[in-house]
């Protein structure tokens, strides 16, 4: 059956000034409109999900304390981005979108820092400057600065950390059956998504990521590790489709792989997670999951494809993909998502 019993239970403007899924925050912010503040930084909050500050910001009627979020640690790290770059006592202006749910909560896009240099936070969602009467600050990425000679020595066919891609439906419109799209409609992004609460994700959700992934070979089978919730599967290299038999449901399932030529299959069952996406799209007790990674002839790309069976949810399979790229040098990073209380 459908499992669609998960409830979180937050209000919704600490859900609009917390975490957000990584690609759903059109759910929780008008990102069809900008909004710009400027006022005093009182509180920063440097932790995956997302960055966080609180502002002061005098209005017409006196004071008012604004909730901002921003990029998740992990991504402004690796843009260069510090918590040195937004210190508590800073004045700044701030711009991005505004809540839907709280009249004083967005999110910063960009931020004019208080030595008159504009720093972009969010490049995936917008790159343009939007002071152009002041410096853009040219940040040095910290991939730039390292020594990549171990990482290319060790890289050995799929097996070496991967930058992520991003995933994408091969379907025209995800093919949902009557209960499925009725668990879909009555999904609220606000109370529902686990993310709320820093509880990661499962199959085949896990796998639609934006950090690194990194494939380690141990013993006779497969590590795959994901930087986005320290996230570790293991692919049992049995090749055995009655392995599953009896093992316990988990977030991740139970996944078996074998190669096809130079192509890793990954079957994966038992996964115990109730949801396809961040959409609200349910899943069943019944999902398996079929992926296959496959190594460009250049070793500089591994496109990935999965194809999800759930009969309860599905009328058809449901086939996505995306393509990983290799940039020497690149770690995996602990994620250690950590919620404001």
């Amino acid at each position: 059956m459908i499992r669609v019993s998960f409830i979180v239970l937050v209000s919704a403007g600490f859900a609009a000034s917390t975490a957000v899924a990584h690609h759903s925050q059109a759910a929780f912010y008008d990102v069809e409109s900008r909004t710009e503040i400027e006022g005093e930084v009182t509180s920063t909050r440097w932790r995956n999900p997302h960055v966080a500050f609180t502002v002061t910001v005098m209005g017409a009627d006196g004071e008012e304390q604004w909730s901002v979020e921003s990029n998740s640690l992990n991504a402004l790290e690796r843009i260069g981005i510090s918590p040195d770059t937004v210190a508590v006592g800073d004045q700044i202006r701030i711009w991005g979108p505004r809540s839907k749910f709280d009249r004083y909560s967005m999110r910063a896009y960009n931020i004019l820092l208080a030595s008159g240099d504009e720093v972009v936070m969010m490049p995936q969602a917008s790159t343009e400057q939007h002071w152009v009467d002041h410096e853009l600050l040219a940040v040095t990425p910290p991939l730039e600065n390292k020594d990549i000679t171990e990482s290319v020595e060790q890289a050995d066919g799929i097996f070496r950390v991967w930058a992520y891609g991003r995933i994408r439906l091969i379907n025209p419109e995800l093919p949902l059956t009557v209960a499925a799209a009725a668990a879909k409609t009555a999904y609220d992004p606000v109370t529902d998504d686990p993310v709320m609460r820093c509880i990661p994700t499962g199959m085949p959700a896990v796998m639609d990521v934006t950090f690194p992934i990194e494939f380690v070979a141990q013993a006779d089978d497969i590590v795959l590790r994901l930087e986005q919730w320290d996230t570790v599967r293991t692919i049992h290299m049995s090749g055995d489709p009655g392995a599953p038999d009896g093992q316990p449901a988990t977030r991740e399932g139970y996944s078996v792989g074998h190669w096809d030529g130079g192509i890793l299959v990954v079957e994966t069952s038992n996964i115990d997670w109730i949801f396809f996406d961040d959409r609200g799209t349910p899943l069943s007790s019944a999902v398996r999951v079929v992926e296959r990674f496959t190594l460009s002839e250049d070793e500089n790309s591994l496109h990935w494809q999965a194809t999800t069976f759930d009969p309860e949810t599905f009328t058809e399979p449901v086939v996505q993909e995306q393509t990983f790229t290799w940039e020497p040098g690149e770690e995996i990073k602990p994620y250690e998502c950590a919620m404001a209380g």
